[in-house]
């Protein structure tokens, strides 16, 4: 039976052995993998004793990838679960790894909803319903999605939604019909709900001078009706111009009052 001929600490990790049977290097063990099964040299070993020591050894290794993994942020189970397959540990030594990390407290599902949601409240623009997403994408229980998202939204304060929407109406162009829709989608993008949009809605201005719309209707005007006049003439030209214009959010009484001061009048037909 091979006998333990030498252990010998590591050059370049003093937590670390190399183990040797019958004068062969065997394979490197660290110091709780020492300590469990008290080795020490001339002690002979057996196959089932070495069967032991190896699959306790993976799990010390998997167990120490893990601690490091979760040195750098706080993890969720299903992000060291991958993170360990990925380094090919086998399926008992994972489920070991993750039980001993659980009881622990090194993963902590609320704990880290918790910490997920004060970090994107103070340092995002995002609403709720990315912050969902994010927990949803880590793994976390629905049931700690729900309680938290609730949370993320009752915490967020009203004030930075509202500069975030009238930051964001000051990019849009266009009449404000439609600026005001481009900014429901823009928030809904960012993860605001519908309810929380009206609310903010409720608080902005939407007014625009008359001269702000007379020049901005000027120039898509402008822009669509020589676009158009590639393809079309006359009557149909007019009314195609007038179309685009109302799907821009003019209204159809400013859009003639523009035509006629342009100078472009030909035939059109009433749109409603």
């Amino acid at each position: 039976m091979p006998k333990i001929t030498k252990i010998e600490v590591q050059k370049n990790n003093k937590e670390r052995f190399n183990l040797y049977l019958d004068d062969e290097f065997e394979m490197g063990i660290d110091v709780d993998t020492f300590v469990q099964f008290n080795l020490k040299k001339g002690q002979i070993v057996e196959a089932s004793d070495m069967e032991k020591l190896q699959k306790y050894e993976s799990y010390r290794q998997a167990l120490n990838a893990a601690i490091q993994y979760l040195s750098y942020r706080k993890r969720t189970e299903h992000e060291v679960q991958q993170y360990l397959i990925k380094k090919e540990y086998s399926e008992t030594v994972i489920a070991k790894v993750i039980d001993y990390c659980h009881k622990e407290k090194l993963i902590d599902h609320y704990d880290f909803a918790n910490s997920l949601k004060n970090t994107m409240i103070l340092t995002t623009d995002k609403g709720p319903g990315v912050y969902k997403q994010k927990l949803h994408q880590a793994g976390i229980e629905k049931s700690i999605i729900d309680e938290y998202g609730q949370m993320y939204e009752d915490e967020q304060p009203l004030d930075d939604i509202l500069k975030l929407a009238n930051k964001i109406w000051k990019q849009k162009k266009g009449p404000s019909i439609k600026k005001k829709e481009k900014l429901t989608q823009s928030m809904m993008q960012k993860g605001y709900t519908f309810e929380k949009i009206n609310e903010v809605i409720a608080e902005m201005d939407f007014s625009q001078s008359d001269e702000e719309v007379d020049h901005l209707i000027q120039n898509d005007l402008e822009k669509i009706y020589n676009k158009n006049a590639r393809k079309y003439t006359g009557k149909h030209l007019v009314n195609k111009t007038i179309e685009a214009l109302m799907r821009k959010g003019y209204k159809y009484d400013k859009i003639k009052s523009k035509l006629e001061e342009s100078g472009i009048d030909g035939e059109t037909e009433e749109i409603e």
